[in-house]
C-alpha cells in the first residue's frame, strides 16, 4: 500500500484550496490531515508551512492554520499586483510565441469555453487561470511564472470568499491571443488591464461565501486514493 509524500499532501491541499472545497477561514487541523493521508504530523506541518509562505494558508499563533481570508484591501492588491504583472508579460511574449504555443493557448481556450458550455463555471474560472499562468510561462522569466502563480492561486481563494456578481465568458481571451498573435502589444497590455480589471468589478466584496465541509470530508477519499494510485 503507497502512502502519500508531501507533495500528494501539498497538490491535495492546494487543489481543495482552488476547487473551493477547503473555504476561506476554514481551520486546517494537522492531526485531521495527517489521519486522512495516513501520515505523520511532520510532513503536513511542512505542507502547510509551504502553503503559509504562498500566502495561501494563515498561521495564528495560538490558534492553528486556517485557509487565508483575504481583506477586501487585500483583495484589490492582488489585482493590482495581477494587472502589473500581466501587462507587462502579454506585451513581452506579443509577436514571439510559435505556433505550437498558439496553440497550447487556443487549446485552453476551447476547454474554458466547453466548461462555461457545459455549466461548470468553478472550472471555467480554473481554466481562466490556467490560461493566465500559460502566457507568463512563455515570457521565459521564472519569476512572472512564480509570482503569478501565487496570485491566481489566492485570486481562487478571493472568488470562493466574496464570489463573482456573474460568470464572464472571455472573448477578451480570444481578442488577447489574436493581438498576440499579431504582435500587436500596445493593444494586448492595454486589454489585459481592462480584462483584469472587468473581472475585479464583478467581485462581490460585501458578501461572505457559504459554509465549508469538514476536514475530513474533504479528504474522506485522500488514503483509498493513494492506496490505489501507488499500491
Amino acid at each position: 500500500m503507497g502512502v502519500a509524500n508531501e507533495l500528494d499532501i501539498y497538490i491535495a491541499i492546494k487543489d481543495a484550496i482552488i476547487q473551493q472545497k477547503l473555504r476561506p477561514s476554514m481551520q486546517l487541523v494537522e492531526e485531521v490531515i495527517a489521519e486522512s493521508f495516513g501520515v505523520s504530523r511532520t510532513p503536513v506541518r511542512n505542507v502547510l508551512r509551504k502553503l503559509a509562505g504562498e500566502k495561501l494558508v494563515t498561521v495564528i499563533p495560538y490558534k492553528g492554520t486556517f485557509v487565508a481570508c483575504p481583506t477586501v484591501e487585500e483583495a484589490k492588491e492582488v489585482f493590482e499586483m495581477r494587472r502589473v504583472i500581466e501587462a507587462s508579460g502579454v506585451k513581452k511574449v506579443s509577436g514571439k510565441l510559435t505556433r505550437d504555443q498558439l496553440s497550447q493557448l487556443s487549446e485552453l481556450l476551447d476547454e474554458e469555453h466547453s466548461a462555461h458550455h457545459n455549466g461548470d463555471p468553478l472550472l471555467a474560472v480554473r481554466l481562466s487561470g490556467n490560461f493566465h499562468l500559460k502566457i507568463a510561462e512563455f515570457t521565459g522569466n521564472n519569476y512572472y511564472f512564480r509570482y503569478l502563480e501565487e496570485l491566481i492561486s489566492l485570486t481562487y481563494v478571493i472568488i470562493a470568499l466574496y464570489g463573482m456578481s456573474k460568470h464572464m465568458h472571455c472573448s477578451d481571451h480570444r481578442r488577447l491571443m489574436l493581438l498576440i498573435e499579431q504582435g500587436e502589444a500596445e493593444q494586448a497590455e492595454r486589454l489585459m488591464i481592462e480584462h483584469l480589471k472587468e473581472i475585479e468589478d464583478t467581485l462581490q466584496f460585501e458578501e461572505k461565501g457559504t459554509a465549508p465541509q469538514t476536514l475530513s470530508e474533504v479528504f474522506r477519499l485522500a488514503n483509498g486514493h493513494y492506496a490505489s494510485v501507488k499500491g
